[in-house]
């Protein structure tokens, strides 16, 4: 694959996601009074977002492994846009599960917004994506939306 491939892949997503154990935390790199303040509970939500020459990572102490990311690809960004998505997050019940949200431009026809969420209730009902996928597609200059499972390290 060459770099322009791969700086082309890249705008077609904000983040990436992985969920890491307790254990695995345990084992890596972070200082102890941060594992002291989240050890809590059995799972970590881990965010990196990659710009030019810096990755930043984010960590969300999860009591689940089941968390869904929703990408959607916009015409544009507008304030328009933005409240439908929340109200659509508000009517589905989702408000209340989410973790982490970011939305960004590369180029004016490369706008995407993207939420990290407890899949719990996606994942108790086997249509409920469908139809986070038909609520979202119903709001004007969204383009597309996909739900993806984010995957758990294993030790």
């Amino acid at each position: 694959m060459d770099v322009n491939s791969t700086v082309d892949e890249h705008k077609k997503k904000i983040s990436t996601g992985l969920i890491i154990t307790r254990e695995i935390l345990n084992q890596t790199f972070f200082p102890d009074e941060i594992k002291v303040e989240i050890s809590k509970t059995p799972y970590y939500l881990l965010i990196f977002i990659s710009r030019e020459d810096v990755i930043k990572i984010s960590c969300f102490p999860t009591k689940t492994n089941s968390i869904k990311k929703i990408l959607i690809k916009l015409e544009e960004f507008s304030p328009e846009i933005v409240k439908g998505i929340s109200e659509v997050l508000n009517k589905l019940n989702l408000l209340k599960d989410i973790l982490h949200t970011t939305g960004i431009c590369y180029e004016l026809e490369n706008c995407f917004y993207e939420t990290y969420l407890i899949g719990d209730l996606i994942d108790q009902n086997s249509e409920y994506d469908k139809k986070i996928e038909l609520e979202f597609m119903a709001i004007p200059r969204v383009n597309s939306v996909v739900i993806e499972d984010i995957p758990t390290q294993d030790v």
